[in-house]
């Protein structure tokens, strides 16, 4: 009997089948994908047909119209068409805009030039479609214009143009420019300034009454909003009054708005601070280093036969405060002779002998380290970095001299007492008019609360200068200043250390040429019966009350800080609560 053998793959392995499984998969995945896709083309193709169907249909009803009706309801150019609506086709829903406008066309001149004295040649008309299909938004817009079909009227007009500028007094294109006027034909029309940061409304009728409202929301930032003030009781005077637009001229006015921005004040009737200081008597505090040595009280580079290393470091710490409730700021003094230099970073140790930089994203500028005398480490979190290095990096092109860093001081706040549940009054410095006895009237004033924590949020305020008042106390310290100046689209925070009212006082803040504020300046006050002196705190200021300190006329000021010029004020004048500024420049 023949035998035949048995077949040895008579069916798909397992293994065959998740490979063939697979790359049905990816073809299938792939036809699929492209199916999408193809029906998404479909729908935008459909949508962007179907707007551009409604906008001939609509741009025929406006060409239909008779010519004294082409315009929008309370619009500059008046007529019978809503300024905005949604119309509806297969499906969709279009956003229509309509703007209406007079041309002053140039070929018979413009403006007082005009051949026949008429600027409103013809109207011109733009509608405007926006739509949203699935996550698609789409856009388009159509343009005509509306020629009379006899001569042009001889109604005469005029037009406005609004120049937007933002915080910076730069052009600002996008603004929203709202132009009002009640009159016997209501006008409500608005535009978008544009790239010149203009709105421009031609053919404009001739009136005395027109009002402007000016805002912005660009990029999803909400901006300030401006305009003109109507006379009222409350405001009898109003700093921008509505404005006239004359026969064939151009009333041009420009306003200023800037993004909104949050605030922070956070109260408090007790602030306590302490700082670490190194004068470099000797090398004690070092942990490592390396090319350095302490001389004279400075530390330098070190030295063979007068000839300095090109560069070392030292590794002060660890500065480890208790209590610790913020770091603040840290302050070096220094010496620099040509081509010498100095930078200082931080760094932290969880291993004993090994540092780490903290990184660029808890401290910016760390990583290429400081040069300034004055470095901000209050953004340091406390509890990431209780314990802190600070390395100094000492560098000359000239090894004859060497950089000297005469002191070193790290300032930190221990402990403060928030003030609670307490009212105060804040108010901005623009002024949208007067009173009838002359007094002015601030655009923002208001009357909150400070909450349990001694704090309070002031939302979505402009940029302006801010004074905060509390009945029945002095500002012992405003950090970092008061007024305060309160920039446009940046969040700020006002720290206020707060006293009994008394009689007379005198809070002298001492700065830098750049505005940074100098802790741990020595100031003293003195004349006839009074000689106080004190440090400023980490914000640069500090505080004289009592002890004999009275009005007078005959005070002496002397303001000192290792590494500055030293500054004398006399005669100086302490007359209520006197507060003055003191600028050191560095030796």
């Amino acid at each position: 009997m023949k035998s035949y053998p048995k077949h040895a793959n008579s069916g798909f392995s397992f293994v065959e089948i998740i490979v063939v499984s697979s790359i049905m998969l990816l073809v299938f995945g792939a036809v699929f994908a492209s199916f999408q896709y193809s029906l998404q083309l479909i729908n935008v193709s459909r949508a962007k047909l179907s707007a551009i169907a409604v906008a001939n249909e609509r741009m025929e009803f406006f060409r239909s119209l008779p010519y004294d009706s082409v315009g929008t309801v309370n619009g500059l150019v008046p007529g019978v068409v809503a300024s905005t609506s949604i119309i509806s086709l297969n499906g969709i829903d279009f956003t229509e805009r309509v703007i209406v406008g007079w041309v002053d066309d140039p070929a018979d001149g413009f403006a007082t030039a005009d051949g026949n004295n008429i600027t409103r040649d013809y109207k011109l008309v733009k509608i405007e479609y926006t739509w949203t299909l699935g996550n698609q938004t789409g856009k388009i817009d159509m343009i005509s214009n509306i020629v009379p079909r006899s001569i042009e009227t001889t109604v005469g007009g005029g037009s406005a143009r609004i120049n937007v500028i933002d915080a910076n007094a730069q052009l600002l294109p996008g603004a929203r420019v709202q132009l009002l006027n009640a009159s016997t034909s209501p006008i409500n029309e608005i535009r978008f300034t544009d790239i010149n940061g203009s709105a421009i409304f031609s053919g404009a009728p001739v009136d005395s009454n027109y009002e402007l409202v000016i805002t912005a929301l660009i990029g999803g930032r909400q901006y300030s909003t401006t305009g003109t003030y109507r006379a009222t009781v409350a405001n009898p005077n109003p700093s921008v009054a509505p404005f006239s637009v004359l026969e064939a001229d151009v009333s041009t006015l420009t306003f200023q708005i800037g993004e909104l921005s949050d605030l922070t004040l956070k109260a408090y009737t007790a602030i306590n601070e302490d700082v670490f200081t190194e004068e470099f008597t000797d090398l004690s505090a070092v942990a490592t280093s390396t090319a350095v040595s302490s001389v004279g009280n400075r530390l330098v580079l070190a030295s063979t036969a007068g000839v300095y290393e090109s560069s070392g470091t030292a590794m002060l710490g660890p500065i480890t405060p208790v209590p610790l409730l913020k770091w603040q700021t840290l302050k070096v003094a220094a010496q620099l002779p040509a081509g010498s230099s100095y930078r200082t970073q931080v760094f932290t140790s969880a291993v004993p002998g090994v540092f780490d930089l903290v990184p660029e994203s808890e401290l910016p500028g760390n990583n290429t380290g400081f040069s300034s005398p004055l470095i901000n480490l209050s953004r340091l979190d406390t509890f990431l970095f209780p314990s802190i290095y600070i390395r100094v990096t000492l560098q000359t092109t000239n090894t004859a001299f060497t950089p000297n860093i005469d002191e070193l001081s790290l300032f930190y706040r221990q402990s403060a007492t928030p003030l609670t549940n307490s009212p105060f009054a804040v108010r901005g410095n623009k002024v949208i008019g007067t009173t009838i006895a002359a007094l002015p009237i601030y655009k923002y004033s208001a009357n909150p609360s400070t909450d349990v924590t001694g704090e309070r949020v002031l939302p979505d305020l402009e940029f302006d200068e801010y004074t905060f008042n509390f009945a029945g106390r002095d500002i012992l310290e405003a950090c970092s200043q008061h007024p305060l100046i309160h920039q446009a689209g940046v969040d700020g925070v006002m720290e206020i250390l707060l006293g009994p009212d008394l009689q007379s006082t005198l809070r002298v803040s001492v700065q830098d040429a750049s505005g940074l504020k100098i802790p741990g300046a020595t100031i003293r006050v003195r004349r006839a019966g009074y000689d106080v002196e004190q440090q400023t705190s980490s914000c640069g200021q500090s505080f004289f009350s009592g002890g004999g300190l009275g009005d007078a006329v005959d005070y002496e000021l002397t303001i000192t800080s290792r590494g500055y010029a030293s500054v004398s004020l006399t005669p100086f004048t302490v007359a209520g609560d006197t507060v003055t500024t003191v600028v050191l420049l560095p030796l």
